[in-house]
């Protein structure tokens, strides 16, 4: 009688932890996903990604993510990476600049409306049908998404004193005059 007792505690114990898993699993399946989270995080993926194919290995390893400004309405991506001090400059980070869109571009169709498009991918999920419930998705996107590369000292430099930053930023679209660089030390 003893062991059947024990046998059945066991297999109540057993039976609640597998519960709680269950229940936490469906917890989680059921919360809402929005398709603007959906987009942060694929904006996460593809900036990491374009980073390190993009970045000479060289140069240091760039910290890059994406963040929404609640109080300006805007998304930013952003690239910061070590760079020696003679290659710190306002065209290297143009380039730079040309060649993260270039990258996050790449599987769009060609044109001026290739970061749109980009944009308007990265906010929906594969086979979904949004894109095609609103006009100028993309085009809305490109207003409130800003790409912001910053070339940063290495660490041994920062404490040498005043060394200079260089961050270039803009639309995903924008040509390089249209581009803000600012020199700061």
């Amino acid at each position: 009688m003893l062991r059947i007792l024990t046998l059945f505690c066991v297999l109540l114990v057993a039976g609640q932890a597998a519960a709680q898993q269950k229940d936490v699993l469906r917890r989680l399946m059921e919360e809402p996903v929005t398709l603007f989270d959906w987009g942060i995080a694929q904006l996460d993926k593809d900036i990491a990604m374009t980073a390190s194919r993009t970045i000479p290995k060289y140069v240091g390893a760039p910290v890059t993510g994406s963040f929404y400004d609640w109080r300006a309405n805007r998304i930013t991506l952003f690239v910061s990476v070590p760079v020696p001090k003679q290659s710190r400059t306002a065209d290297a980070c143009a380039k730079t600049f040309r060649d993260i869109v270039r990258d996050l571009t790449r599987n769009t169709p060609k044109g001026p409306s290739a970061a749109g498009w980009y944009l308007l991918n990265a906010f929906k999920p594969k086979a979904h049908f949004w894109a095609d419930r609103f006009e100028d998705v993309g085009a809305k996107l490109l207003d409130v998404v800003t790409l912001e590369v910053t070339f940063i000292p290495a660490t041994h430099e920062a404490f040498d004193g005043k060394q200079q930053r260089v961050r270039c930023m803009g639309r995903l679209d924008a040509t390089y005059e249209e581009l803000t660089v600012e020199v700061t030390s």
